[in-house]
């Protein structure tokens, strides 16, 4: 086998090469809008971003369903937060956890700290939809932020900075909340911080534009008649999840979303099993997703697709003439036009998001993840059932 550098090369290389450096150039510049949209959001001036001055009465509503373990830590972080007029009201399972010395304890300190529990016999419903409508129908002022006990806000500026959105034209306003990356020392985490990261950074940059399709109920604020005037969780009744893409869907209408990004706004999600914790959301996720407008699915997918035929482009190429030395180095060069900036471009939202940056690992896992969900797709369709509640499955 003798290799030669021949300029010299066949009409269908050229074009091959050509359509493969037209891809690149077509998913170098939407991985960059995504990014530039979002980091320009974060990054605006206070003229620019329009929050009030006078921060509203707010009631925190915390689902501790099977997480009351978590209270201990939970609840001073919360309790200590900087911030005019708020009312807690912590859901747990039973009426004996409700009463526990350590939740008594913590009434006797703060008297607006209100602790209640799920009747025994909805053990058919949502837990989680449970909780919050409990707690959404005992909150006594207009705005309810709804939170799980196994976050933890990273300083005491987390509900003002919430907060400042409920402009006049405002009535929900999305936060972001990610899991404890260090934590997680299992087999696969770099690949569930590109799914997490790109995840977030496609409903996120939709919501920015104006056109959410999906929050996270761990940090999300809304004014309390949009949940009445939407029959509360009604609309997705028989499902286990739902109460913040499904839920959103029919609380959403033009203008009247907002979201916030600040460092201090975001929260750490505390899980025991962060792998089993991982693909289980993402199961749920997948399985709501169809419910909901799936145009940034379509697109993510598109993009997805431009990346795969750029590479069977390049590997056309090469097939063509593979002992000519100067394919493979167009090629290289070619690669090297879509690595670069979409490992610079993840990296920032990485930060944007206050995750680990990954560099080296991106574009490996840009090609592995259609197929990571098209598994999970296949595993979601094996578990159907389970997205149900018993009362109606």
């Amino acid at each position: 086998m003798n290799f030669v550098f021949d300029l010299n090369l066949h009409l269908y290389v050229w074009l091959l090469l050509g359509a493969a450096v037209v891809l690149s150039i077509i998913y170098v510049l939407w991985q960059w809008s995504r990014t530039r949209v979002l980091s320009r959001f974060v990054e605006r001036t206070e003229q620019e971003r329009d929050y009030i001055d006078e921060l509203p009465p707010v009631s925190i509503v915390v689902d501790a369903m099977n997480e009351t373990h978590q209270l201990d830590r939970f609840l001073p972080l919360v309790l200590h937060q900087e911030y005019p007029e708020v009312e807690v009201i912590v859901v747990v399972d039973s009426i004996a956890e409700a009463t526990s010395d350590m939740l008594s304890e913590m009434k006797s300190r703060f008297p607006n700290l209100h602790i209640t529990f799920a009747p025994y016999g909805s053990r058919s419903l949502s837990r989680k939809k449970l909780a919050l409508m409990i707690g959404i129908k005992a909150a006594k002022h207009d705005i309810v932020l709804t939170t799980s006990a196994n976050c933890r806000p990273t300083n005491d500026q987390w509900l003002k900075t919430m907060m400042r959105n409920f402009t006049p034209d405002t009535d929900i306003v999305l936060g972001y909340s990610h899991y404890r990356y260090k934590h997680d020392k299992h087999l696969g985490r770099h690949m569930r911080v590109f799914d997490t990261v790109t995840t977030g950074v496609q409903w996120l940059v939709s919501a920015v534009k104006g056109n959410p399709y999906r929050g996270t109920s761990d940090n999300m604020a809304y004014r309390k008649h949009l949940f009445f005037d939407a029959r509360g969780f009604a609309g997705s009744m028989d499902l286990i999840w739902g109460e913040d893409d499904v839920f959103l869907k029919e609380i959403c209408s033009q203008g009247n979303t907002r979201v916030e990004l600040a460092p201090e706004s975001q929260l750490a999600v505390y899980y025991a099993e962060l792998p089993r914790a991982h693909a289980l959301l993402k199961l749920r996720r997948d399985f709501t997703s169809r419910m909901v407008n799936r145009t940034a699915f379509y697109v993510q997918s598109a993009f997805s697709w431009c990346y795969w035929l750029r590479l069977g482009c390049v590997a056309g190429a090469i097939a063509l003439a593979p002992l000519n030395t100067a394919i493979w180095v167009a090629a290289l060069l070619v690669m090297l036009l879509t690595w670069v900036p979409a490992v610079l471009s993840f990296v920032k939202n990485c930060r944007l998001l206050q995750a680990p940056p990954l560099r080296l690992s991106v574009p490996l896992f840009t090609l592995w993840r259609p197929l990571y969900n098209a598994i999970y797709c296949v595993r979601g369709v094996r578990h159907r059932k389970s997205n149900y509640t018993s009362f109606y499955g």
